[in-house]
């Protein structure tokens, strides 16, 4: 077995943006890039009108940071919390939530790192946003 590497270093233009199926939002996948074992790391463009999912985890913990096009929202639940460009939230994994592009000009951009990895995309578990119940794969 090979000591893992000290380091990696990763430029911007090195990580490409990807569009999620079904269109809307894109991401760099950093964590990938980065060869990080136990935490996530993307880097998400939400275009005007894009949201996310609403869901919530498994296993994961995820910090949101608004890094431009504040200010935006995030629906926590039953509350919605309006962020501005540098604002930090923590979210438990069993918390319902969803990022949203209410501004009608620009990408919002957010940094999404979360721990620890999970079990890949089956980690989140899709929310119907009326009711609160799980939505089957």
């Amino acid at each position: 077995m090979s000591a893992p590497e000290p380091f990696r270093v990763v430029r911007a233009d090195e990580v490409p943006f990807r569009e999620r199926r079904g269109g809307g939002a894109s991401s760099q996948d950093l964590s990938g890039a980065l060869g990080a074992e136990h935490v996530t790391l993307r880097l998400w463009r939400y275009g005007p009108g894009d949201a996310m999912a609403y869901h919530r985890h498994r296993t994961q913990e995820e910090i949101y940071c608004l890094v431009s096009g504040g200010p935006q929202e995030v629906v926590v639940g039953a509350d919605v919390v309006t962020l501005n460009d540098g604002d930090w939230i923590r979210l438990h994994e069993d918390t319902p939530r969803q990022i949203r592009n209410v501004g009608s000009e620009g990408d919002a951009v957010w940094l999404t790192p979360g721990a620890p990895p999970g079990e890949g995309i089956t980690d989140g578990i899709r929310l119907d946003p009326a009711t609160g119940e799980e939505i089957p794969r």
